[in-house]
């Protein structure tokens, strides 16, 4: 197959993991394109046998240049499959494919409204409350990733990390006000980076809570960093699926997360949140930790097998060889 994948994002997150790991194995087998912004970050994260073309032209959905810029790279290439990735490719992908004929697959990551995958045949949701706002059949496939051997080391003081781009729909305001009720010695790390980094930390220095919250911005240890801390928290407002609860599923002790997306389809009830119970329940895990870790390996066993990449991938062949009949 000649599959051209298509991201209009320049960024390193969630998305553009699923992005990088896919096409890295697609790759060994078939011939894959990778079509993003002039300027993309994660071009040392993608395989050298991946073709990349950076588009020049400017980036806006309307502009007629760019088009035919792709156009051009997606005939050259004699693409049989067109993956889009958020409402912004999709919608290019869909209006390119009424001047060329190939087949268009269109991921949707999330709950919120993208009105143009109604009109896409070929839909792949990434959790089924994803799947819930389109108005037609879409195919679930939740991603996986490759497990790694990883050592564990919780040190005395308790360690809480939080996982994810610093945007307002993370919760990661409404953590830090939770932690500060805390009436246990505690350290809460942030991992990412964004567009809320000075609210955040404004919000941190006005709680006096330098010595005990921290905002790394982005690291590539994530999984290391998760087995190292005693609980992890997702405290996301909406979500579809989470990369960095997978990653929590395989390398957390504990994790707790509110219930939204598809981490309501993939977490045991017993480890759901609220923002009115948060400090709560961190400090009832503190006090059972023992028992709560324990309960959380045995609660995640069946999913976390489901959650394996080379499921994820043999899933995804599947699907664009059923689209291409």
């Amino acid at each position: 197959m000649k599959i051209a994948y298509f991201s209009c994002s320049t960024i390193y997150g969630g998305v553009e993991k699923i992005v990088c790991d896919s096409i890295n194995e697609l790759c060994q087998n078939d011939e894959v394109l990778l079509i993003v912004p002039n300027g993309c970050l994660y071009k040392d994260k993608i395989s050298p046998k991946v073709r990349i073309y950076e588009y020049k032209n400017y980036d806006k959905r309307w502009n007629l240049l760019l088009y035919f810029e792709i156009l051009k790279v997606l005939k050259k290439f004699g693409v049989q499959i067109l993956h889009t990735h958020g409402a912004k490719a999709s919608q290019m992908g869909f209006l390119l494919n009424k001047f060329m004929d190939f087949t268009q697959v269109a991921t949707k990551h999330n709950v919120r409204k993208g009105k143009i995958f109604n009109k896409i045949s070929n839909v792949i949701s990434v959790s089924k409350s994803v799947a819930q706002t389109i108005n037609h059949k879409s195919e679930v496939i939740y991603f996986g990733i490759k497990e790694r051997q990883i050592s564990r080391n919780l040190g005395d003081k308790f360690s809480i990390i939080a996982v994810g781009r610093l945007d307002f729909i993370k919760g990661f305001d409404e953590l830090i006000k939770s932690v500060s009720k805390l009436d246990f010695d505690f350290v809460l790390q942030i991992v990412g980076e964004g567009k809320e980094r000075k609210n955040l930390q404004n919000l941190i220095n006005s709680l006096n809570l330098q010595s005990k919250v921290v905002l790394l911005g982005f690291k590539d240890d994530v999984a290391q960093r998760l087995a190292n801390s005693h609980l992890q928290i997702i405290s996301s407002r909406s979500e579809g699926l989470s990369i960095s609860l997978i990653e929590g599923i395989f390398y957390a002790n504990v994790l707790l997360g509110t219930k939204v997306g598809g981490i309501s389809e993939i977490l045991d009830e017993e480890f759901f949140i609220d923002y009115e119970n948060m400090s709560a329940k961190i400090s009832k895990i503190y006090k059972n930790y023992d028992m709560y870790s324990q309960k959380f390996s045995e609660k995640h066993k069946e999913i976390k097998n489901s959650l394996k990449f080379e499921n994820y991938i043999s899933t995804l062949k599947n699907y664009y060889e059923n689209c291409l009949k």
